[in-house]
Protein backbone atom coordinates (compact mmCIF):
# COMPACT_ATOMS: atom_id res chain seq x y z
CA UNK A 1 0.00 0.00 0.00
CA UNK A 2 2.87 2.40 0.88
CA UNK A 3 4.47 1.65 -2.50
CA UNK A 4 1.24 2.50 -4.29
CA UNK A 5 0.95 5.86 -2.45
CA UNK A 6 4.58 6.65 -3.27
CA UNK A 7 4.00 5.83 -6.94
CA UNK A 8 0.93 8.04 -6.99
CA UNK A 9 2.92 10.89 -5.50
CA UNK A 10 5.64 10.59 -8.10
CA UNK A 11 3.02 10.39 -10.83
CA UNK A 12 1.28 13.58 -9.62
CA UNK A 13 4.60 15.42 -9.31
CA UNK A 14 5.50 14.52 -12.93
CA UNK A 15 2.07 15.61 -14.15
CA UNK A 16 2.46 19.01 -12.47
CA UNK A 17 5.83 19.48 -14.21
CA UNK A 18 4.29 18.46 -17.55
CA UNK A 19 1.43 20.99 -17.23
CA UNK A 20 3.87 23.72 -16.19
CA UNK A 21 5.96 23.11 -19.32
CA UNK A 22 2.76 22.96 -21.41
CA UNK A 23 1.64 26.35 -20.15
CA UNK A 24 5.03 27.85 -20.96
CA UNK A 25 4.90 26.47 -24.50
CA UNK A 26 1.32 27.66 -24.91
CA UNK A 27 2.19 31.29 -24.07
CA UNK A 28 5.27 31.07 -26.30
CA UNK A 29 3.02 29.85 -29.14
CA UNK A 30 0.64 32.80 -28.62
CA UNK A 31 3.54 35.24 -28.70
CA UNK A 32 4.95 33.87 -31.95
CA UNK A 33 1.65 33.69 -33.81
CA UNK A 34 0.13 37.00 -32.66
CA UNK A 35 -1.49 38.93 -35.50
CA UNK A 36 0.86 41.13 -37.56
CA UNK A 37 0.39 43.09 -40.82
CA UNK A 38 0.91 40.97 -43.94
CA UNK A 39 3.85 43.00 -45.21
CA UNK A 40 5.30 44.38 -41.99
CA UNK A 41 9.04 44.98 -41.74
CA UNK A 42 10.95 42.53 -39.57
CA UNK A 43 14.48 43.17 -38.38
CA UNK A 44 15.17 39.43 -38.25
CA UNK A 45 12.90 38.19 -41.02
CA UNK A 46 15.26 35.60 -42.45
CA UNK A 47 16.02 34.25 -38.96
CA UNK A 48 12.33 34.10 -38.11
CA UNK A 49 11.56 32.11 -41.26
CA UNK A 50 14.18 29.49 -40.39
CA UNK A 51 13.14 29.30 -36.71
CA UNK A 52 9.37 28.76 -37.05
CA UNK A 53 7.75 25.90 -35.16
CA UNK A 54 7.69 22.68 -37.16
CA UNK A 55 4.19 21.53 -38.01
CA UNK A 56 3.09 18.11 -39.25
CA UNK A 57 1.74 18.00 -42.79
CA UNK A 58 -1.85 16.95 -43.25
CA UNK A 59 -1.44 15.23 -46.60
CA UNK A 60 -1.25 11.43 -46.88
CA UNK A 61 2.32 11.36 -48.14
CA UNK A 62 3.53 14.08 -45.75
CA UNK A 63 6.88 14.13 -44.06
CA UNK A 64 7.01 14.13 -40.25
CA UNK A 65 7.59 17.86 -39.74
CA UNK A 66 8.33 21.01 -41.73
CA UNK A 67 9.41 24.57 -40.85
CA UNK A 68 6.63 27.09 -41.16
CA UNK A 69 6.80 30.72 -42.19
CA UNK A 70 5.03 33.03 -39.78
CA UNK A 71 1.37 33.51 -40.68
CA UNK A 72 0.57 37.18 -41.24
CA UNK A 73 -2.65 39.11 -41.70
CA UNK A 74 -3.45 38.43 -45.35
CA UNK A 75 -5.56 41.59 -45.69
CA UNK A 76 -2.56 43.91 -45.31
CA UNK A 77 -0.80 43.07 -48.61
CA UNK A 78 -0.14 46.53 -50.15
CA UNK A 79 -1.39 47.25 -53.62
CA UNK A 80 1.39 48.37 -56.00
CA UNK A 81 -1.04 50.83 -57.62
CA UNK A 82 -3.30 52.57 -55.10
CA UNK A 83 -5.78 53.73 -57.75
CA UNK A 84 -6.00 50.38 -59.50
CA UNK A 85 -9.47 48.88 -59.85
CA UNK A 86 -8.02 45.40 -60.30
CA UNK A 87 -8.13 43.05 -57.31
CA UNK A 88 -4.35 42.86 -57.22
CA UNK A 89 -2.69 39.72 -55.93
CA UNK A 90 -5.95 38.20 -54.70
CA UNK A 91 -4.66 34.71 -55.51
CA UNK A 92 -1.53 35.24 -53.40
CA UNK A 93 -3.60 36.53 -50.48
CA UNK A 94 -5.97 33.57 -50.66
CA UNK A 95 -3.32 30.85 -50.73
CA UNK A 96 -0.33 32.43 -48.94
CA UNK A 97 -0.68 30.19 -45.87
CA UNK A 98 -0.82 26.90 -47.73
CA UNK A 99 1.92 24.44 -46.84
CA UNK A 100 3.02 24.14 -50.48
CA UNK A 101 3.37 27.93 -50.86
CA UNK A 102 5.23 28.25 -47.55
CA UNK A 103 7.68 25.60 -48.74
CA UNK A 104 8.46 27.46 -51.96
CA UNK A 105 8.82 30.77 -50.14
CA UNK A 106 11.52 29.12 -48.08
CA UNK A 107 13.14 27.73 -51.23
CA UNK A 108 13.18 31.06 -53.07
CA UNK A 109 14.75 32.77 -50.07
CA UNK A 110 17.72 30.43 -50.27
CA UNK A 111 20.80 31.86 -51.97
CA UNK A 112 20.70 30.10 -55.35
CA UNK A 113 17.00 30.49 -56.11
CA UNK A 114 16.85 33.99 -54.65
CA UNK A 115 19.67 35.11 -56.94
CA UNK A 116 17.86 33.61 -59.94
CA UNK A 117 14.58 35.31 -59.00
CA UNK A 118 16.18 38.69 -58.28
CA UNK A 119 18.12 38.66 -61.55
CA UNK A 120 15.00 37.70 -63.48
CA UNK A 121 12.87 40.59 -62.18
CA UNK A 122 15.65 43.20 -62.19
CA UNK A 123 17.70 42.46 -65.33
CA UNK A 124 14.89 42.86 -67.88
CA UNK A 125 12.86 45.89 -66.71
CA UNK A 126 11.59 46.83 -70.18
CA UNK A 127 9.99 43.40 -70.61
CA UNK A 128 8.69 43.16 -67.04
CA UNK A 129 7.09 46.60 -67.26
CA UNK A 130 5.47 45.70 -70.59
CA UNK A 131 4.04 42.50 -69.07
CA UNK A 132 2.76 44.38 -66.01
CA UNK A 133 1.05 46.98 -68.16
CA UNK A 134 -0.55 44.35 -70.39
CA UNK A 135 -1.79 42.42 -67.33
CA UNK A 136 -3.25 45.51 -65.68
CA UNK A 137 -4.87 46.85 -68.85
CA UNK A 138 -6.63 43.55 -69.47
CA UNK A 139 -7.78 43.15 -65.87
CA UNK A 140 -5.90 39.88 -65.42
CA UNK A 141 -4.51 38.50 -62.13
CA UNK A 142 -1.49 40.60 -61.15
CA UNK A 143 0.41 37.40 -60.33
CA UNK A 144 0.85 36.79 -64.06
CA UNK A 145 3.60 39.42 -64.12
CA UNK A 146 5.78 36.81 -62.41
CA UNK A 147 4.91 33.85 -64.63
CA UNK A 148 7.88 34.56 -66.97
CA UNK A 149 10.14 34.25 -63.91
CA UNK A 150 9.04 30.64 -63.50
CA UNK A 151 8.94 29.95 -67.24
CA UNK A 152 12.22 31.46 -68.41
CA UNK A 153 13.69 33.84 -65.85
CA UNK A 154 12.46 36.58 -68.23
CA UNK A 155 15.10 35.39 -70.72
CA UNK A 156 13.86 35.95 -74.29
CA UNK A 157 16.38 33.43 -75.65
CA UNK A 158 15.54 30.64 -73.22
CA UNK A 159 15.18 27.14 -74.70
CA UNK A 160 13.96 24.22 -72.60
CA UNK A 161 15.05 20.60 -72.90
CA UNK A 162 11.70 19.84 -74.52
CA UNK A 163 12.16 22.56 -77.14
CA UNK A 164 9.96 25.32 -75.68
CA UNK A 165 11.35 28.75 -76.58
CA UNK A 166 11.23 32.35 -75.50
CA UNK A 167 10.12 34.30 -72.47
CA UNK A 168 6.76 32.52 -72.38
CA UNK A 169 8.12 29.10 -73.40
CA UNK A 170 5.78 28.15 -76.23
CA UNK A 171 6.24 24.72 -77.77
CA UNK A 172 6.26 24.55 -81.58
CA UNK A 173 3.01 22.58 -81.55
CA UNK A 174 1.22 25.17 -79.37
CA UNK A 175 2.00 28.41 -81.18
CA UNK A 176 -1.10 28.38 -83.40
CA UNK A 177 -3.16 30.59 -83.48
CA UNK A 178 -1.19 32.86 -81.17
CA UNK A 179 2.18 33.26 -82.92
CA UNK A 180 3.87 32.89 -86.29
CA UNK A 181 6.46 30.15 -86.75
CA UNK A 182 7.92 29.30 -90.14
CA UNK A 183 11.13 28.99 -92.10
CA UNK A 184 12.05 32.65 -91.58
CA UNK A 185 10.19 33.75 -88.46
CA UNK A 186 9.85 32.56 -84.88
CA UNK A 187 7.71 34.97 -82.88
CA UNK A 188 8.25 32.95 -79.70
CA UNK A 189 11.54 34.86 -79.43
CA UNK A 190 9.80 38.26 -79.54
CA UNK A 191 9.07 39.33 -75.93
CA UNK A 192 6.30 41.74 -76.95
CA UNK A 193 4.44 39.42 -79.32
CA UNK A 194 4.91 36.39 -77.09
CA UNK A 195 3.54 38.34 -74.10
CA UNK A 196 0.36 39.14 -76.02
CA UNK A 197 0.20 35.49 -77.06
CA UNK A 198 0.88 34.11 -73.58
CA UNK A 199 -1.81 36.24 -71.96
CA UNK A 200 -4.27 35.35 -74.72
CA UNK A 201 -3.63 31.64 -74.17
CA UNK A 202 -4.10 32.04 -70.41
CA UNK A 203 -7.40 33.85 -70.96
CA UNK A 204 -8.55 31.07 -73.28
CA UNK A 205 -7.64 28.56 -70.56
CA UNK A 206 -9.64 30.55 -68.01
CA UNK A 207 -12.67 30.53 -70.29
CA UNK A 208 -12.31 26.75 -70.45
CA UNK A 209 -11.96 26.06 -66.70
CA UNK A 210 -13.43 29.14 -64.99
CA UNK A 211 -10.62 28.99 -62.44
CA UNK A 212 -7.28 30.84 -62.58
CA UNK A 213 -5.25 28.17 -60.78
CA UNK A 214 -6.38 25.56 -63.31
CA UNK A 215 -5.87 28.00 -66.20
CA UNK A 216 -2.29 28.72 -65.14
CA UNK A 217 -1.56 25.07 -64.38
CA UNK A 218 -2.88 24.06 -67.82
CA UNK A 219 -0.48 26.56 -69.37
CA UNK A 220 2.28 24.41 -67.92
CA UNK A 221 1.05 20.87 -68.55
CA UNK A 222 -1.29 21.45 -71.49
CA UNK A 223 -5.06 21.32 -71.72
CA UNK A 224 -5.03 17.67 -72.74
CA UNK A 225 -3.35 16.56 -69.52
CA UNK A 226 -5.46 18.90 -67.41
CA UNK A 227 -8.74 17.63 -68.84
CA UNK A 228 -7.54 14.05 -68.40
CA UNK A 229 -6.59 14.76 -64.78
CA UNK A 230 -10.00 16.26 -63.99
CA UNK A 231 -11.74 13.29 -65.60
CA UNK A 232 -9.58 10.76 -63.75
CA UNK A 233 -10.28 12.57 -60.47
CA UNK A 234 -14.01 12.17 -61.02
CA UNK A 235 -14.64 15.75 -62.10
CA UNK A 236 -12.60 17.34 -59.31
CA UNK A 237 -11.65 20.93 -60.22
CA UNK A 238 -9.80 22.02 -57.08
CA UNK A 239 -6.16 22.47 -58.12
CA UNK A 240 -4.75 21.60 -54.69
CA UNK A 241 -6.74 18.35 -54.53
CA UNK A 242 -5.61 17.42 -58.04
CA UNK A 243 -2.02 18.09 -57.02
CA UNK A 244 -2.24 16.22 -53.70
CA UNK A 245 -3.91 13.26 -55.39
CA UNK A 246 -1.15 12.91 -57.96
CA UNK A 247 -3.51 13.53 -60.87
CA UNK A 248 -1.29 16.18 -62.45
CA UNK A 249 2.48 16.02 -63.12
CA UNK A 250 4.82 16.91 -60.25
CA UNK A 251 6.19 19.84 -62.25
CA UNK A 252 2.68 21.28 -62.59
CA UNK A 253 1.89 20.61 -58.92
CA UNK A 254 4.92 22.76 -58.01
CA UNK A 255 4.26 25.35 -60.72
CA UNK A 256 1.43 27.16 -58.94
CA UNK A 257 3.00 27.42 -55.45
CA UNK A 258 6.29 28.49 -57.05
CA UNK A 259 4.50 31.32 -58.85
CA UNK A 260 2.65 32.44 -55.72
CA UNK A 261 5.83 32.33 -53.64
CA UNK A 262 7.78 34.43 -56.14
CA UNK A 263 4.95 36.95 -56.47
CA UNK A 264 4.64 37.42 -52.72
CA UNK A 265 8.38 37.83 -52.15
CA UNK A 266 8.68 40.34 -55.01
CA UNK A 267 5.61 42.33 -53.93
CA UNK A 268 6.52 42.31 -50.22
CA UNK A 269 10.34 42.07 -50.09
CA UNK A 270 10.41 43.98 -46.79
CA UNK A 271 8.39 41.21 -45.17
CA UNK A 272 11.28 38.84 -45.87
CA UNK A 273 14.04 41.37 -45.15
CA UNK A 274 15.29 41.38 -48.76
CA UNK A 275 15.62 44.02 -51.46
CA UNK A 276 14.02 43.68 -54.90
CA UNK A 277 13.41 46.50 -57.38
CA UNK A 278 9.79 47.12 -58.41
CA UNK A 279 10.26 49.79 -61.16
CA UNK A 280 7.12 51.66 -60.04
CA UNK A 281 8.33 55.01 -61.38
CA UNK A 282 9.32 53.52 -64.73
CA UNK A 283 5.97 51.75 -64.94
CA UNK A 284 4.01 54.94 -64.27
CA UNK A 285 5.92 56.71 -67.06
CA UNK A 286 5.15 54.05 -69.70
CA UNK A 287 2.10 54.72 -71.88
CA UNK A 288 1.97 51.90 -74.41
CA UNK A 289 4.13 50.08 -76.95
CA UNK A 290 3.28 52.52 -79.76
CA UNK A 291 4.65 55.41 -77.68
CA UNK A 292 8.00 53.68 -77.22
CA UNK A 293 8.70 52.50 -80.78
CA UNK A 294 8.02 53.22 -84.42
CA UNK A 295 6.62 50.47 -86.64
CA UNK A 296 7.15 50.16 -90.38
CA UNK A 297 6.00 47.61 -92.94
CA UNK A 298 8.20 45.98 -95.61
CA UNK A 299 7.14 43.53 -98.31
CA UNK A 300 10.54 42.32 -99.51
CA UNK A 301 13.53 40.52 -97.96
CA UNK A 302 16.11 42.94 -96.56
CA UNK A 303 19.15 42.17 -94.43
CA UNK A 304 18.73 43.67 -90.96
CA UNK A 305 22.41 44.51 -91.01
CA UNK A 306 21.92 46.57 -94.17
CA UNK A 307 18.93 48.40 -92.71
CA UNK A 308 20.85 49.17 -89.52
CA UNK A 309 23.75 50.55 -91.54
CA UNK A 310 21.52 52.83 -93.60
CA UNK A 311 19.55 54.27 -90.68
CA UNK A 312 22.76 54.49 -88.63
CA UNK A 313 21.98 52.41 -85.56
CA UNK A 314 23.80 49.42 -84.11
CA UNK A 315 23.00 46.14 -85.88
CA UNK A 316 22.56 44.33 -82.56
CA UNK A 317 20.15 47.03 -81.37
CA UNK A 318 17.93 46.52 -84.43
CA UNK A 319 18.06 42.75 -84.07
CA UNK A 320 17.13 43.01 -80.38
CA UNK A 321 14.01 44.95 -81.38
CA UNK A 322 13.17 42.34 -84.04
CA UNK A 323 14.30 38.96 -82.63
CA UNK A 324 11.68 36.93 -84.49
CA UNK A 325 13.55 37.26 -87.82
CA UNK A 326 15.75 34.24 -87.17
CA UNK A 327 17.62 34.34 -90.49
CA UNK A 328 18.73 37.93 -90.08
CA UNK A 329 16.48 39.26 -92.85
CA UNK A 330 12.81 40.04 -93.38
CA UNK A 331 10.89 37.18 -95.04
CA UNK A 332 10.48 37.11 -98.82
CA UNK A 333 7.08 37.27 -100.53
CA UNK A 334 5.24 38.29 -97.37
CA UNK A 335 4.53 41.48 -95.48
CA UNK A 336 6.57 42.06 -92.32
CA UNK A 337 6.49 44.65 -89.55
CA UNK A 338 9.74 46.07 -88.23
CA UNK A 339 10.04 47.65 -84.79
CA UNK A 340 12.34 50.71 -84.75
CA UNK A 341 13.53 53.14 -82.07
CA UNK A 342 11.09 56.00 -81.58
CA UNK A 343 11.53 58.76 -84.13
CA UNK A 344 13.20 56.59 -86.81
CA UNK A 345 10.23 56.11 -89.18
CA UNK A 346 11.00 58.96 -91.57
CA UNK A 347 14.70 58.14 -91.57
CA UNK A 348 13.88 54.51 -92.41
CA UNK A 349 11.54 55.35 -95.28
CA UNK A 350 14.21 57.53 -96.89
CA UNK A 351 17.00 55.00 -96.26
CA UNK A 352 15.08 52.00 -97.60
CA UNK A 353 15.65 53.19 -101.17
CA UNK A 354 19.38 52.54 -100.64
CA UNK A 355 18.98 49.09 -99.09
CA UNK A 356 19.53 46.21 -101.52
CA UNK A 357 16.90 43.51 -101.72
CA UNK A 358 17.95 39.91 -101.13
CA UNK A 359 17.55 37.23 -103.78
CA UNK A 360 17.73 33.48 -103.25
CA UNK A 361 18.93 31.69 -106.41
CA UNK A 362 18.66 28.33 -104.64
CA UNK A 363 19.11 26.38 -101.44
CA UNK A 364 22.28 24.39 -100.82
CA UNK A 365 22.36 21.06 -98.95
CA UNK A 366 25.54 20.52 -96.93
CA UNK A 367 27.62 17.43 -97.78
CA UNK A 368 30.54 15.80 -96.01
CA UNK A 369 33.66 17.97 -96.07
CA UNK A 370 31.84 21.29 -96.58
CA UNK A 371 32.83 24.45 -94.75
CA UNK A 372 31.36 27.94 -94.67
CA UNK A 373 34.52 29.34 -96.25
CA UNK A 374 34.44 26.82 -99.13
CA UNK A 375 30.73 27.37 -99.81
CA UNK A 376 31.12 31.17 -99.72
CA UNK A 377 34.01 30.96 -102.22
CA UNK A 378 32.03 28.66 -104.49
CA UNK A 379 29.09 31.08 -104.78
CA UNK A 380 30.96 34.39 -104.58
CA UNK A 381 29.53 35.69 -101.31
CA UNK A 382 31.25 36.60 -98.06
CA UNK A 383 31.20 34.24 -95.09
CA UNK A 384 29.52 36.99 -93.06
CA UNK A 385 26.70 37.41 -95.57
CA UNK A 386 26.25 33.64 -95.78
CA UNK A 387 26.07 33.42 -91.98
CA UNK A 388 23.78 36.44 -91.59
CA UNK A 389 21.40 35.05 -94.19
CA UNK A 390 21.16 31.73 -92.38
CA UNK A 391 21.22 33.03 -88.83
CA UNK A 392 24.39 31.17 -87.82
CA UNK A 393 27.79 32.18 -86.42
CA UNK A 394 30.96 32.24 -88.52
CA UNK A 395 32.51 29.52 -86.36
CA UNK A 396 29.42 27.30 -86.57
CA UNK A 397 29.86 23.61 -87.35
CA UNK A 398 27.85 22.49 -90.36
CA UNK A 399 25.76 19.34 -90.34
CA UNK A 400 25.36 16.97 -93.26
CA UNK A 401 22.05 17.65 -95.09
CA UNK A 402 21.74 21.06 -93.42
CA UNK A 403 20.05 23.58 -95.74
CA UNK A 404 21.82 26.87 -96.42
CA UNK A 405 20.29 29.76 -98.32
CA UNK A 406 22.70 31.20 -100.88
CA UNK A 407 22.00 34.94 -101.14
CA UNK A 408 22.67 37.50 -103.77
CA UNK A 409 21.94 41.20 -103.67
CA UNK A 410 19.73 42.87 -106.23
CA UNK A 411 20.05 46.61 -106.90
Amino acid sequence: MEISILNIGIFLENKMKFFAKGATLFFLFLTIFSSQPFCNYSDNATEEISEKIEAPKKEKKSRAKKKRIEIQDENELPLPEEDSEIALFAIVKEHSEREEVLHWKEEFLKERRFKFMKNAVEDYPEYRIFVRKAVREQGLPAELEYLPVIESGYNTKAVSRSGAKGMWQFMANSVYPYLKLDEYTDERLDPWKSTVAGLSKLQDNYKMYGDWLLAIAAYNCGNGKMRAAIKKAGGETDFWKLAAGGYIPKQTADYIPELLAVAEICVCPQKFDVEILDFKEEFSAVQNEEDNYDFVTVKKPYMLSSIASEIQIEENALKKLNPSFTKGFTPPATESTLRLPKGMRENFEAALENVKELEFPFKYKVVKGDSLWAISRRYGVTVKLLCDTNGIKENALLKINQILYIPSLRN
